[in-house]
C-alpha cells in the first residue's frame, strides 16, 4: 500500500509542473502580500505540492508587486516564467478579434490613435518593399523570412496575424513590432502544432477555408461538420457560395462588409465563390487555432448545405435543394 500511495505522490508531483492553471491569456496583478506560493494556489495550482516544488525550485528572481500577462494555456513553469516581466505602467492591452482582417486591424489601431489610417494595410501588403518604409524598415522587411520561413510564399501578412490580447506600449508602439509579435503567436500556436510537415499548397488551401469557416460558423461543435460540407463542395467542383467571401476585394472590415454584402453578391472576382469554382485567392480574415484546428479535421456527412435561424442562429442542414429550400422557409424570417 506504501508503495502504491509513493507511485501516486511521484506521479503527481512529476506532472506539477505542467499543470494547466489558465485557458485564455491574462493580465495579474500582484499584490503586497503576494508570495509565489500564494499567486500558484490563487491560479489553481495544488496548494501542497506548490509548497514542496517551491521547497526544491524557488525562483532566482524576486517577486514585483505589478501587473503581468499571463499567456493562455499557462502552466506552473510559463506562470513563474511569467512573473519574471512585469508589464510596463504605460502598456496597453490590444484585443484582435478572430474574425478581422487587416482592414478592421488597421481602423482599430486609427481609432485607437496609435496609427494614421492606412498604416497596418500597407505595411502588411508591403512588407517586403524597403522603399515604403525607409530607414528602420531595412532591419524588419524581408528579414522576417529568417525567422517566419513561411512568409516566404507569401505576398500579405493576412491570416498570420494571429487573434489575441497583446500587450504595447503606446509610447514605442510601431507597426512593425506589433506585426512581429502577432507572426510570433502565429507561429508558436498555429503553425507548429498543426502545419509542420505539411506542404505549402495543403497549408494555404487549409487556412483559405479555415478563414471562411471562421465567420461561417461561431459554434465550436459545429466548425468541422461545416468545414467539411465546404471541403466536399470543392472536390466535386461546386461554387462554395460563402457570402462573406465576396467583400475582400473591396477592401472591407466586417463590419462594413455585414451592412453592404448584398451590394457585392453579383461582382466576379477571384474571391466571390458566389459566382466561381474554387477557393477564393486568398484568406479574408486572421482565423484561430480553434477554427483552423477544426479545418484540418473536417468531419464528414451527409449534408451539402446548411443555414442559420436568423433569430436564434441555430445551424440547420440539409441533403438537398429542396431540404435546404424547407430549412429557407422555416428559418429565415
Amino acid at each position: 500500500m506504501v508503495v502504491i500511495f509513493g507511485g501516486i505522490f511521484f506521479w503527481k508531483y512529476a506532472s506539477y509542473e505542467t499543470t494547466l492553471l489558465t485557458v485564455e491569456s491574462s493580465i495579474l496583478e500582484v499584490k503586497p502580500w503576494a508570495t509565489f506560493s500564494s499567486v500558484l494556489i490563487d491560479n489553481g495550482a495544488d496548494s501542497f505540492f506548490t509548497k514542496v516544488y517551491l521547497r526544491d525550485n524557488l525562483p532566482d528572481f524576486q517577486l514585483q508587486v505589478w501587473s503581468y500577462s499571463i499567456p493562455e494555456n499557462a502552466n506552473v513553469k510559463t506562470l513563474l516564467e511569467a512573473l519574471k516581466n512585469p508589464i510596463n505602467q504605460t502598456d496597453i492591452n490590444l484585443t484582435f478579434l478572430e474574425w478581422w482582417n487587416i482592414f478592421d486591424i488597421d481602423q482599430y489601431l486609427t481609432n485607437q490613435q496609435l496609427i494614421d489610417a492606412g498604416d497596418f494595410i500597407e505595411y502588411s501588403e508591403n512588407y517586403c518593399n524597403a522603399s515604403i518604409f525607409p530607414g528602420s524598415m531595412k532591419d524588419w522587411s524581408c528579414d522576417l523570412h529568417t525567422n517566419f520561413a513561411w512568409l516566404e510564399w507569401t505576398d500579405s501578412l493576412e491570416w498570420y496575424l494571429y487573434p489575441d490580447t497583446y500587450a504595447i506600449n503606446p509610447n514605442t508602439f510601431t507597426v512593425k513590432t506589433l506585426a512581429r509579435k502577432m507572426l510570433s503567436n502565429f507561429d508558436s500556436k498555429v503553425y507548429t502544432p498543426l502545419f509542420t510537415g505539411l506542404d505549402n499548397k495543403a497549408i494555404f488551401e487549409n487556412i483559405v477555408l479555415a478563414s471562411i469557416v471562421e465567420k461561417e460558423e461561431r459554434n465550436s461543435d459545429e466548425k468541422s461538420t461545416v468545414a467539411g460540407i465546404l471541403k466536399k463542395r470543392l472536390d466535386e467542383w461546386w461554387m462554395i457560395g460563402a457570402d462573406i467571401t465576396v467583400c475582400y476585394p473591396f477592401r472591407l472590415t466586417a463590419e462594413e462588409c455585414k451592412l453592404s454584402v448584398t451590394k457585392y453578391l453579383y461582382e466576379v472576382n477571384d474571391y466571390n465563390t458566389r459566382q466561381k469554382v474554387g477557393l477564393p485567392a486568398g484568406p479574408i480574415w486572421n482565423p484561430s487555432f480553434e477554427t483552423v484546428s477544426a479545418t484540418l479535421k473536417s468531419k464528414d456527412s451527409e449534408y451539402y448545405y446548411y443555414l442559420h435561424d436568423t433569430e436564434t442562429g441555430q445551424i440547420y442542414y440539409g441533403r438537398t435543394n429542396a431540404e435546404h429550400d424547407w430549412n429557407k422557409q422555416l428559418y429565415l424570417r
